[in-house]
């Protein structure tokens, strides 16, 4: 059973550990300035694309260790909603224990849109994992 979660979690769980350094361990001042200007602030984006990466390496490896044959109901609860709740946790921590630091909704709406972001491309990939079952079947 642990080697079982090991399998699925060690690679988004590198990813969250990344996470958190970024978002609390980094003091702001040291965090560089992006030369150019968005029509969305930059550290949303960011925000947008650690979670995108986060809920992306869970659903994918996930999906490729199980050859498309997942449920579906887990996929969502451990690659999109887990990390929508550690985003918000990290949120809360920032405002209540890191002084250089502060929580921000449209951070945390940020990375729930990452999160989110994923499905389409979850589901796409094990389509393509299923059918590419089905055409070495035919064969």
């Amino acid at each position: 059973m642990l080697k079982k979660i090991f399998r699925y979690s060690w690679p988004p769980t590198i990813v969250a550990i990344i996470i958190f350094y970024l978002c609390c361990l980094i003091p702001t001042k040291d965090i560089p300035e992006v030369g150019f200007q968005f029509f969305i602030p930059m550290d949303k984006v960011v925000h947008f694309f650690m979670y995108f990466g986060l809920a992306g390496i869970a659903s994918l490896n996930y999906i490729h260790d199980k050859r498309g044959h997942i449920i579906i109901l887990k996929l969502v609860l451990f690659a999109v909603l887990i990390p929508i709740l550690y985003g918000g946790a990290i949120e809360i921590i920032q405002a209540e224990y890191f002084p250089d630091r502060s929580g921000d909704w449209y951070d945390f709406l940020a990375d729930i849109l990452g999160a989110l972001a994923t499905l389409p491309i979850s589901f796409w990939y094990r389509r393509f994992l299923l059918n590419r079952q089905l055409k070495d079947q035919d064969r």
